[in-house]
C-alpha cells in the first residue's frame, strides 16, 4: 500500500500521459505483487486525481486476471488538502473527496463489476476532528448507500491502539463497520519494537471478537512519520513472524505491508546517522510518548583494563539534534558510567546538538588499580516528559589504557543493549543503502512463514567529516539554505537559489514536485519566524513555516501537499525562473536552521541538476549576510 508520505512505495509510470499526469504503472505493480507472492493490495486513492480512474479502468481488471484481491483506501478530512486555487490544492481522495456516501456507492458498484474488490476503508477515522464528520446518522447513510448496491462488500476504519481498545469506540461505530485496520506501533509509537504484537493483538481481540468484527494488522514497512527511526528488514520480518499465527488461526484477516518499498530506489542518504561508517548506538523516543524520571536506555561493555597504563581515557562522538536555545533542560541526559557510577554527563539542551561533537572523558581515577570494568553509554530521564522526541547517537568510541570492542558499532555484537522501560528504545542502528530491497525481500519470505536471513550490510565509502554532514535525500548533494546559531537577522530577509528553466508551451499541464526538510517541529520558539518558499516567475507557489511538522524528515512539500500544479504560472511560456527560498517573517536572534531541498521532479518543464549533485545552473543569493544558500555536496 502507498500513502502516508511513504517514500519508496509508489509505482507510477516514468512519463506523463497525454493528460499531463503520471499514472499508476499497472503492469509493473501487478508483476511485483505476483513476484512477491502477495494476494491482496490495499489501493490508496490519495496521491493523484487519476488514482480512481486508474483503479476502475486498469488496475482492478488486471488484478482480477492475476488473482489479486483489492481493498480500496480513502482519506478523511485531515488528509484532504483541497482548494479551488490549483497550486494551493494537494492530496485528497478524488473525485468524491469527503463525500463518503458516494464513495460507498461507487466502490460497491465497482466491486460488482470486479468481485476481487472485497473491502474498502477510511484512514485515520477519528483522529483529531475527523470524528466530528462521522456521526451515527452519517455512518448509517454510508452503510445504506453501500448495502443498496453490494451488502457483501467489507467496510473498515483505521483504529490505532487507543481507539482499538476503547469500548466507547465500538459502542459508537461497531453497528456500522465490518472491522478495523489496526496500525501496529509497538508499545510506544515506534517502528522498532516487534515484540508487542501478541499483547496488543490479544487486547484488541477482546473487543472485536465478541462483536464479530475483523482486524487487519497494518505493518509499517515504510516510514511512520511519528517514529524516530524508520523500520528495518529485521523488524519487519520479526513482526510478520509474530503476527502470522493469528492469520493462520483466522483470528485476524491478514497483514497489510503498508508503504512496502515497490519502487526501485536506494535508501534515503540522510538515514545514515552514524559519525563514520554505517553504525552507531542510538537511543530514540517517539513524539507524544510519556516518560518517567529514572528511566534509561544504554549500551554497556565489559572491558579489560591495563593497570600499568598512566592514563585511562574514553573518547567518543555524540549528537542529539536538539538545539539548546529551545530550553527544556533537565529532561534528557547523556551519560558515561563506569561500574554504575556516572563519570560524564551532558544535557541534550546543552550547546551544540545539530551535528556530532567529540568528547574525551578522563577515567584514570575511576579505573585505577582495576583489571576490568563495565563501561556504559546511557540516556537518562532526569525528569519525565510528555512530548519531547529524541534521536541520540554515540559513535567512534575509542579507549586509551583499556580495550573497547566494536567502538564504531559496525555490527550488532560486543555491546549489551538494555533499558529499564519500553519508551526509550536503544539499538545499534545500522544503515543499509539497499534497505528498500531488503524490506521487500523480508516481506516476501516472512509472509510465506519462512525465516528471513539478511545478507551482510555493504560498507560505506570513507567521507570527509562526519557521515551525518551528508543530509541529502539521495546521492551526495542538496540545496542548503541556513542561518548560523547566535545570529540576528531582521524580518523580510531571504536567501535564494534560482534557475531559469525551459518550459514546453504546448504541455497540457505543469507540475512541480520537490522534497524539503528542516530541524524544527516541537517548539513554538521556531514558529512564525522562518518560512520556506518556492517561487515560479516571482509568484509564490509554496510556503511552509519551519516550525510545522515534521522535523528532520524529508517531506514532499507540506504533508498533504505532494506535487504542486503550477500551470497558472507557466501556461504558454517557453521559460521561467524557479526559486527556492528561506525567508525571515519576524526578527530572529538565535534560531539556527539548515533547510534542505532535493529531488526535484517536473512535468511540462525541465530543471537542470534537480538532485543538486553539482551547483551547475543554480544561482544563489541573499539579502542578508547571515542567511546563506549553497549547493552542498559530500564526498
Amino acid at each position: 500500500m502507498t500513502g502516508g508520505n511513504t517514500v519508496y512505495a509508489d509505482v507510477r509510470e516514468n512519463e506523463p500521459r497525454a493528460d499531463g499526469y503520471r499514472h499508476i504503472d499497472t503492469p509493473a505493480l501487478v508483476g511485483k505483487l505476483k513476484a512477491l507472492g502477495l494476494n491482496t493490495y490495499v489501493y490508496g486513492i490519495w496521491d493523484s486525481p487519476t488514482d480512481w480512474d486508474d483503479l476502475r479502468t486498469e488496475f482492478a481488471p488486471a488484478a482480477a486476471a492475476a488473482g489479486i484481491r483489492i481493498w480500496v483506501y480513502v482519506v478523511p478530512p485531515s488528509e484532504c488538502l483541497d482548494s479551488p486555487i490549483p497550486h494551493e490544492s494537494g492530496r485528497c481522495s478524488r473525485p468524491y473527496k469527503l463525500d463518503f456516501v458516494t464513495w460507498a456507492r461507487e466502490i460497491a458498484a465497482l466491486s460488482l463489476q470486479y468481485p476481487n474488490i472485497v473491502a474498502w476503508a477510511i484512514d485515520d477515522f477519528i483522529i483529531g476532528a475527523n470524528g466530528d464528520l462521522f456521526t451515527q446518522d452519517y455512518m448509517q447513510q454510508i452503510v445504506d448507500s453501500q448495502d443498496a448496491v453490494n451488502r457483501r462488500l467489507g467496510f473498515y476504519t483505521t483504529a490505532y491502539f487507543p481507539e482499538a481498545t476503547n469500548p466507547e469506540f465500538y459502542e459508537r461505530f461497531a453497528p456500522y463497520i465490518d472491522g478495523i485496520v489496526y496500525p501496529y506501533l509497538g508499545r510506544s509509537g515506534n517502528t522498532q519494537d516487534p515484540d508487542a504484537v501478541r499483547a496488543n493483538v490479544e487486547e484488541i481481540l477482546r473487543h472485536t471478537e465478541p462483536r464479530g468484527l475483523g482486524v487487519l494488522l497494518l505493518l509499517y514497512t515504510g516510514r511512520f512519520l511519528d517514529a524516530s527511526l524508520p523500520p528495518t528488514e529485521t523488524y519487519v520480518a520479526q513482526t510478520i513472524h509474530n503476527a502470522l499465527p493469528y492469520v493462520r488461526n483466522k483470528r485476524i484477516l491478514g497483514i497489510d505491508a503498508y508503504g512496502l518499498p515497490m519502487a526501485d530506489r536506494p535508501s534515503i542518504t540522510a538515514d545514515n546517522r552514524a559519525a563514520h561508517g554505517i553504525g552507531r548506538f542510538n537511543v530514540s523516543l517517539s513524539p507524544f510518548v510519556t516518560t518517567e524520571p529514572g528511566q534509561y536506555a544504554q549500551a554497556e561493555q565489559r572491558v579489560a583494563v591495563d593497570p600499568r597504563a598512566r592514563k585511562h581515557v574514553l573518547s567518543f562522538a555524540d549528537f542529539d539534534w536538539y538545539y539548546g536555545n529551545l530550553g527544556n533542560s533537565g529532561t534528557h541526559v547523556k551519560q558515561v558510567l563506569v561500574n554504575g557510577e556516572v563519570a560524564w554527563e551532558s544535557d541534550v539542551a546543552d550547546a551544540g546538538g545539530h551535528s556530532y561533537a567529540q568528547r574525551s572523558v578522563d577515567l584514570t581515577d575511576a579505573l585505577r588499580g582495576t583489571h576490568s570494568a563495565t563501561i556504559a553509554l546511557r540516556v537518562l530521564e532526569r525528569q519525565g516528559a510528555t512530548d519531547f522526541p529524541l534521536d541520540i547517537g554515540f559513535d567512534d568510541v575509542r579507549a586509551e589504557g583499556f580495550s573497547i570492542r566494536n567502538g564504531g558499532f559496525e555490527h550488532e555484537t560486543d555491546w549489551r543493549i538494555t533499558a529499564n522501560n519500553d519508551r526509550l528504545l536503544p539499538s545499534i542502528d545500522l544503515y543499509a543503502p539497499d534497505r528498500p530491497a531488503r524490506i521487500r525481500e523480508a516481506v516476501a519470505v516472512s509472509m510465506r512463514g519462512l525465516p528471513y536471513i539478511g545478507g551482510p550490510m555493504p560498507p560505506e565509502p570513507p567521507t570527509d567529516g562526519y557521515r551525518t554532514d551528508n543530509r541529502a535525500m539521495y546521492g551526495d548533494g542538496r540545496l542548503s539554505i541556513s542561518v548560523p546559531e547566535r545570529t540576528a537577522v531582521d524580518a523580510g530577509r531571504c536567501a535564494s537559489a534560482t534557475q531559469t528553466v525551459r518550459a514546453d508551451p504546448a504541455a497540457p499541464r505543469y507540475e512541480l514536485s520537490f522534497w524539503d526538510y528542516d530541524q524544527y517541529a516541537k517548539s513554538e520558539a521556531a514558529s512564525g519566524k522562518l518560512v520556506k518558499r518556492v517561487l515560479v516567475d516571482g509568484f509564490e507557489a509554496y510556503r511552509h513555516d519551519v516550525g510545522d511538522l515534521w522535523e528532520y524528515t524529508w517531506m514532499n512539500g507540506e504533508s498533504g501537499q505532494g506535487p504542486i500544479d503550477v500551470s497558472r504560472f507557466l501556461d504558454g511560456k517557453t521559460s521561467a525562473t524557479l526559486t527556492f527560498q528561506l525567508c525571515t517573517t519576524a526578527p530572529i536572534t538565535d534560531l539556527a536552521v539548515d533547510v534542505g531541498f532535493d529531488t526535484v521532479e517536473t512535468i511540462g518543464f525541465t530543471v537542470e541538476e534537480p538532485g543538486f549533485e553539482a551547483p551547475g545552473p543554480w544561482t544563489t543569493s541573499s539579502t542578508d549576510p547571515a542567511l546563506s544558500a549553497a549547493v552542498r555536496t559530500a564526498g
